[in-house]
């Protein structure tokens, strides 16, 4: 007869354990396989224990043998298990460029020589004997105990050294599943004949499941595909190795939605995701938005022209749900990362995947490709970035000025501030370089208070009208338009150093009048504080003359492009501009000034201001107190 008290709980358990083998998400990077190595050893251990303990309720019926192989093979599943929980503890903590062959030997040493001691037992009692009045314990049994708390033990001091690799609420959970780990071994050791260690096994795995193994973590609930979170985990388990991976992005995916409407773009998403699941079953599909998806694997099993046309030919078919009458039509372009790359950062790789997209996006027409060149472009946006925090977060970034210079005279009457930020060794990094990643960032509103901080005191602490000086402009990003509140924190500013607004012009570009509304709005709060503004890089934008008497600018800058482009072609385009311009009342600064021909042509056009290099570069502060300063 069947002990259903034993067995009903078991059987329960044997579930539970189902359940999560099939929930768990499935992608291939170490700590999701050291989980699934858990949940297959615990679904074992309780096929062994249900038989071993079956067969030991009819001791006589079976052959010595049978009793003997069951229960040699629970006592080595047993040890596995605690094996098992330690290295899910150990790839954690644990980045794979740190984990060493050497470390892990020095570990499981005690784990083989349990087992040894196990298989022993075919040949000789260790751990168990088997006689005439059946099975009884032997003088190594407990070794089964040292095995057990060796292992946590381990677990909790290798969470303990390398806790702050982990977020506090992750190892919290970390620690709570390895102490009911141990409090149910304590039990069985306190209680042996109370066999509940599978049921503090289920609470362990639980609680490692809803912490580190919800597959709402890392499925993308419209597609089923791996997120992008998933990716950048199984990137770094593939560093060192070439994997397969392909990119798929969906031609002008946003034009795409508002055509067919998001509901049916996602049932296409969910269509487009179980075809390539389907079709590369060696490969890992992941969703990363935007109409973008990545298939990778650590095989080289596919070819990229063959794929890409395979899937060029099926997107050439609608994608339709049975149940929907309508079919959805859609073209796609390519990323791949070519396969000899050497990959060893997994962050650069991650980067270079999402701006091949952002690429593809822009360029509408192309695939493309990574490669060594894109990632070590990739590092030194990265480098950038870094240092460009650092400077900031410290106030570090650095003020030059650039004379402004009347255009009849060429005597020195306003400046620009300029930013500038240096590298490790002291270098200049270029502007080009640092804003975009600075407005990327979000740090470009703490960079532009910096600057215009930085000029109030450079006002407030030298008399600029001995300098020459009338006014100074300082550059003021898009970006920072979106602050609503950006008037009353100029205000502040500029009330904390006591300077007049009136000598501060803040230059805007094009790009900014964009948004009309919101522009008008802002300049207008600006203005009535005090300040002038200064339309900066014109010709390089969207704006016209009759825009322009919209705002209230007091210069219009023209861009360095459209003043050279002047001197290789002699269009009539500038010189109507520029006397429209003095028409309207604005005075007009002509950029990019490199020779004596080009100042004296742009005074001859009727420009009031002129700058560039042939009066000076950007200066370091001292530098341009020390030469426009009293002799």
């Amino acid at each position: 007869m069947w002990n259903y008290t034993f067995v009903v709980p078991n059987i329960s358990l044997l579930i539970t354990f189902l359940i999560f083998y099939f929930l768990q998400p499935h992608i291939p990077i170490s700590k999701n396989r050291a989980f699934l190595r858990i949940l297959t050893i615990e679904i074992f251990i309780i096929l062994l224990d249900i038989i071993a303990s079956r067969a030991l309720e009819e001791y006589n019926s079976y052959p010595l043998f049978f009793h003997l192989i069951f229960n040699v093979l629970f006592f080595a599943a047993f040890f596995t298990r605690s094996a098992f929980f330690f290295h899910f503890n150990y790839v954690l903590v644990t980045p794979k460029p740190e984990r060493t062959i050497k470390n892990l030997l020095l570990t499981y040493s005690v784990f083989i020589i349990c087992i040894l001691v196990a298989l022993a037992n075919f040949f000789t009692p260790t751990l168990f004997i088997l006689d005439d009045s059946g099975y009884h314990r032997f003088k190594f049994y407990n070794i089964l105990y040292i095995c057990s708390f060796f292992y946590v033990g381990v677990s909790l001091l290798v969470l303990i050294i390398n806790r702050r690799k982990l977020r506090k609420n992750l190892f919290i959970s970390a620690i709570t599943f390895n102490t009911i780990l141990f409090a149910g071994y304590t039990i069985r050791l306190m209680f042996p004949h109370y066999l509940i260690m599978d049921f503090f096994c289920m609470l362990a795995i639980i609680i490692m499941y809803l912490s580190f193994e919800d597959s709402a973590v890392y499925i993308e609930s419209r597609t089923q595909a791996f997120r992008l979170e998933a990716l950048s985990l199984l990137i770094e388990e593939l560093l060192g190795r070439q994997p397969f991976i392909l990119g798929i992005q969906i031609h002008n995916y946003n034009d795409m939605r508002e055509i067919y409407t998001g509901p049916r773009i996602d049932d296409a998403l969910g269509l487009i995701a179980s075809f390539l699941k389907k079709t590369y079953p060696g490969l890992s599909c992941f969703y990363i938005n935007s109409g973008r998806f990545v298939m990778i694997g650590d095989t080289s099993e596919y070819d990229f022209e063959i794929e890409k046309e395979h899937i060029r030919e099926r997107f050439k078919k609608p994608w339709k749900n049975p149940g929907i009458d309508m079919e959805v039509y859609l073209d796609v372009h390519f990323m791949e990362v070519c396969q000899h790359l050497n990959v060893d950062n997994a962050e650069n790789l991650l980067q270079g995947i999402l701006s091949a997209f952002n690429n593809i996006s822009e360029l509408s027409d192309a695939d493309m490709v990574i490669s060594e060149e894109t990632l070590d472009n990739i590092k030194k946006v990265t480098d950038v970035k870094r240092i460009v925090q650092k400077a900031v977060e410290n106030k570090n970034v650095e003020m030059f000025l650039q004379p402004i210079v009347s255009a009849k005279n060429h005597k020195l009457v306003g400046a620009e501030a300029l930013a500038r930020i240096r590298d490790s060794y002291g270098n200049i990094i270029s502007p080009g370089i640092f804003i975009p990643i600075a407005e990327k960032t979000g740090l470009i509103n703490r960079l532009g208070e910096q600057m215009l901080e930085k000029t109030c005191n450079f006002m407030n602490t030298h008399k600029i009208e001995e300098l020459g000086l009338s006014w100074i402009n300082v550059n003021l990003s898009p970006l920072q338009f979106l602050k609503r509140d950006l008037s009353k924190r100029f205000t502040s500013i500029i009330e904390k150093y006591q300077v007049d607004p009136e000598k501060i012009h803040l230059e805007i570009t094009e790009e900014a009048m964009i948004d009309y509304a919101l522009l008008k709005k802002q300049v207008f709060d600006i203005k009535n504080a005090g300040f002038e503004f200064v339309l900066d890089d014109f010709g390089a934008g969207y704006s016209n003359v009759t825009r322009l008497n919209k705002y209230p600018f007091v210069n219009i800058k023209f861009d360095m492009q459209v003043v050279w482009e002047y001197f290789n072609t002699k269009e009539e385009i500038l010189p109507a501009l520029v006397q429209a311009f003095k028409h309207s009342g604005f005075t007009v600064t002509a950029e990019g000034i490199e020779s004596k021909a080009m100042a004296k042509g742009m005074e001859e056009l009727g420009c009031d201001y002129l700058q560039g290099f042939y009066f000076s570069q950007p200066l370091p502060v001292d530098e341009f107190i020390k030469k426009y300063g009293k002799k």
